[in-house]
């Protein structure tokens, strides 16, 4: 009676217990799947967490190299100008001093004269 008690319990409870077995198997497929779907996601959101700061410091380097050649052009100005103040500086300091230092004679007292000198 036993044998027969179990086997009208497996045939009653058959169907249940496959898809039982069954639903157990797709869960674990499922698990599965959502685990890896999670970790494509992370990967997914650091490539683009990756990707923007990469702009960001892209865009924070085209801004910089921009502001060097602001600050390249306005030193190449300044010391165009500083420079054409010396040089006008040098132009009136240069020819007042050579006024000084020239005798005040008329006649030529270098040695330029005789070199051409009829022998």
């Amino acid at each position: 009676m036993n044998n027969s008690q179990e086997d009208g319990f497996f045939q009653k409870y058959k169907e249940l217990i496959v898809t039982t077995i069954i639903c157990l198997f797709l869960t674990g497929i499922y698990d599965s799947i959502n685990n890896q779907t999670a970790e494509i996601k992370k990967w997914y959101e650091l490539m683009i967490g990756i990707n923007e700061k990469v702009k960001v410091q892209a865009d924070n380097l085209s801004k910089l190299e921009k502001s060097l050649e602001t600050h390249v052009q306005r030193t190449d100005s300044r010391f165009d100008d500083h420079n054409q103040r010396i040089r006008s500086i040098e132009f009136e300091l240069i020819p007042r001093r050579i006024n000084r230092l020239k005798s005040p004679t008329s006649k030529d007292t270098t040695d330029a004269q005789n070199t051409n000198s009829d022998n």
